[in-house]
């Protein structure tokens, strides 16, 4: 399954622990575009890059 950059920032909140099981417990894929998208974004806190830096 392909993840689109969305799912990935939703996923990071709290309140979306769901989505990170659903993650986990399934063959996820993430395209080159998701992750410039989501690292490249210019609002990007430190804690935040470091979370989806460990994601990808």
């Amino acid at each position: 399954m392909l993840l689109d950059s969305n799912i990935i920032i939703y996923a990071a909140e709290q309140e979306n622990e769901f989505l990170r099981e659903f993650i986990a417990e399934n063959n996820t894929y993430v395209s080159a575009l998701s992750y410039i998208e989501v690292l490249g974004y210019h609002k990007l806190s430190t804690e935040e890059k470091i979370y989806f830096e460990d994601f990808f």
